[in-house]
């Protein structure tokens, strides 16, 4: 397979070329791993290389492929979120694009070429009702349907989906493959390394901190909360301003990149970049604890919990939680 213009996931393209090899495919894949990792980039190249008639496919020039790039082949269907940012089930009375009922129906009629390329993205906001109303589809497509279902949370995906299909875990990239996928996207980053260590491996997400104001704006949040575990600063959290620049997801992800870095230079001694030593917090109890703070907030993001006023009040009472001492935060008990 072509893998021209991806960056990282050796192992992952390895396997998927030899699938192609042998033609021994499944009907169904899941792709699973970090968001903006570049794992809807190697499902289109390899989709592509199921129509493509060149030599090392996608070659990126024949029919298929050309058609492929401006998104009128025929036979390769991508389904996203919608505006609201779901995957919905659909209205029974009209077809609408984009829905689960309306795949189920383009599913269910005769490809052109023999043979039907299908992308899901961010399968994690599918609706229930959209996963179950495709979930027979999945388990009965028709002859010659290959189906990528691609997903950041693949714990918010049906398990009767899960256990349809081969799944192929993405690695988040390394920094230096961060580093490069930045140049090759032309970002004129002040501070690309600092990018790369804040990305956590995500491409996207490095992508959105270079954006102006936004890393200022995340310093903001991470020194204020340095401030709280240090000297009992007040807290304010207005995390509304960036939630409009990056989601609460890469939030979290963000703020655990940088306090798990403060964990490590104090246990391994190695030195901060200058932009984390200036929000530094030295007490290492602390660290572990807002380190287990933030990772029970993105698992209660599935919950529609309010994260701020769940972050302060979990920051307030830090001083009474033990080694297992986090609420959970799905409703039980």
């Amino acid at each position: 397979m072509n893998t021209s213009g991806i960056i990282g996931h050796t192992r992952q393209l390895n396997v998927l070329g030899l699938l192609l090899k042998s033609g021994n495919i499944p009907n169904t894949m899941l792709f699973s791993g970090k968001s903006g990792i570049g794992k809807k980039l190697v499902a289109k190249h390899f989709l592509a290389s199921l129509f493509c008639r060149g030599d090392n496919p996608p070659c990126g020039k024949c029919s298929a492929c050309v058609q492929i790039e401006g998104q009128t082949f025929p036979d390769l269907i991508e389904v996203h979120p919608d505006g609201k940012g779901k995957i919905r089930i659909g209205d029974t009375d009209r077809n609408e694009a984009g829905t689960a009922r309306w795949l189920v129906d383009r599913l269910s009629k005769k490809s052109v070429y023999g043979t039907c390329g299908v992308l899901i993205d961010d399968a994690e906001t599918m609706t229930t009702e959209a996963q179950n109303a495709l979930l027979k589809t999945i388990e009965e497509p028709q002859a010659g349907a290959h189906i990528i279902i691609i997903t950041a949370n693949k714990s918010l995906i049906l398990p009767t989906i899960l256990s349809r299909g081969m799944e192929l875990y993405f690695n988040p990239l390394g920094i230096d493959e961060v580093r490069q996928a930045l140049s090759a996207a032309g970002a004129g980053a002040a501070d690309p390394d600092l990018l790369s260590e804040l990305s956590g491996g995500s491409v996207e997400t490095a992508l959105l901190l270079s954006r102006e104001n936004t890393l200022p704006a995340v310093a903001d949040i991470c020194g204020e909360i340095a401030a709280y575990l240090t000297r009992g600063a007040n807290l304010r959290l207005d995390i509304a301003a960036i939630q409009k620049k990056i989601s609460m997801d890469q939030i979290l992800s963000l703020l655990l990149t940088i306090f798990r870095a403060m964990l490590s230079a104090d246990i391994t001694g190695a030195p901060l970049h200058p932009f984390i030593e200036g929000i530094r917090v030295r007490d290492d109890e602390k660290l572990v604890k807002i380190i287990k703070i933030l990772l029970a907030l993105r698992k209660g993001l599935a919950n529609n919990l309010n994260i701020r006023n769940a972050l302060k009040g979990m920051l307030y009472s830090i001083d009474s939680i033990g080694g297992f001492g986090l609420p959970k935060l799905d409703g039980t008990e």
